[in-house]
């Protein structure tokens, strides 16, 4: 007889008598273990939850921290190539111009110009036609095209997606740039260069804004009219001078004028931008674009002069809100801890808030004679 044979019969026994074979109990979850599971599971969220947006943040920080060494190497290369860091260009109603160079007839802001050494030579050429004087309409819409590019490399990942925002804030050619259409939204950047101790755009809007075109722009620089060209802007009450950073309207500076040293400078690091008003665009320095002449859009200073008082404007926290004189013109970071900031050798460090104000300040100046140790 089979194995399955005499299962069959003993099966048939049990029956026979009245007797079934005893069946596997199915027991369901009472509602007191469902609850006690749901609670584990909350707790391992809870417990987890906060690691994974701590390595999330590591790894943005990261990011940040990488895209200030690439714009330092490109900042070196500029160097090499044109014997300078990048000229701070005219004003906050001009953009770049292809055609005109990198020194102090160039109009376009310190990043327009590092476009070729950051593999970005196809865009900083949209903005040419080939003549120095003339600007075409396929000039003027290459430049806006130049806006409306958001590049990767101007992003902190831990403040906003790389994307345009509304450009808000014109009053400029046609309520709108001198040398290029105008669109309703604009690339921005997270970063800005060290434009000194004092000056991070000029207090006299005349002057900030910039000649209104190029023919005028030649009469400004015969009559020394430019802001950088005026004794009234170049030494503080005290007789200390002013523009001491490494890019600011028509600059040139080398390292051989970075007397305090490369490793103790700040060449571009994170700028304050309060949460609030990360997508608005209606700051008074967020409402440019990336590639915007000399203005506290993309330069930032270390300090302030507000009448005939020197002010120090110390980093901060885009969580923390300030409507100082200063706010616009501080260096600052979406990061908690800390904010980033690279140094004219091309190191990248971060740096606490809560750094001393006079060490701050002696870093934006590249010729004090305070050679300090960034801390």
């Amino acid at each position: 007889m089979t194995a399955y044979q005499r299962t069959s019969a003993t099966t048939r026994q049990f029956q026979s008598r009245g007797i079934r074979p005893a069946r596997t109990s199915q027991r369901a979850f009472t509602m007191i273990e469902l609850l006690m599971a749901i609670a584990v599971i909350s707790m391992l969220i809870a417990v987890l939850l906060p690691a994974v947006q701590s390595a999330r943040e590591s790894a943005r920080r990261t990011q940040c921290k990488n895209n200030l060494k690439q714009l330092a190497l490109a900042s070196l290369s500029h160097h090499d190539g044109q014997g300078h860091f990048p000229t701070g260009g005219w004003g906050w109603y001009w953009l770049g111009d292809a055609d005109r160079g990198f020194g102090k007839d160039q109009p376009g802001g310190w990043m327009f110009n590092l476009l070729p050494y950051c593999e970005q030579s196809a865009l900083h050429q949209l903005a040419s036609d080939g003549d120095p004087y003339v600007l075409t309409r396929d000039q003027r819409v290459g430049a806006c095209q130049i806006v409306e590019s958001p590049l990767s490399v101007l992003n902190c990942p831990s403040r906003r997606a790389n994307r345009t925002y509304p450009l808000s804030a014109h009053e400029g050619g046609s309520l709108g740039f001198f040398n290029s259409n105008t669109p309703v939204a604009a690339g921005r950047s997270d970063y800005a260069i060290n434009s000194g101790h004092v000056y991070s755009e000029w207090h006299n809007d005349a002057l900030g804004q910039g000649p209104k075109n190029y023919i005028d722009a030649d009469v400004w620089t015969a009559n020394r009219i430019w802001g950088s060209d005026q004794s009234r802007f170049l030494q503080l009450p005290n007789g200390e001078p002013t523009m001491t950073g490494v890019s600011y309207e028509r600059s040139k500076v080398a390292t051989r004028h970075v007397l305090d040293g490369l490793s103790s400078t700040y060449l571009v690091g994170e700028r304050y931008i309060p949460h609030g008003d990360y997508e608005s665009g209606l700051n008074s320095g967020d409402n440019e674009t990336w590639c915007t002449g000399f203005n506290n859009d993309n330069y930032r200073s270390t300090g302030w002069l507000v009448g005939l008082n020197y002010v120090l404007a110390t980093p901060l926290f885009d969580g923390v809100v300030v409507t100082d004189e200063v706010t616009a013109g501080r260096y600052g970071s979406a990061h908690v801890a800390t904010w980033n900031v690279s140094f004219c050798d091309g190191s990248v460090r971060d740096i606490s808030y809560d750094i001393d104000a006079i060490i701050h300040r002696d870093l934006g100046n590249r010729a004090d004679e305070n050679m300090v140790s960034p801390p």
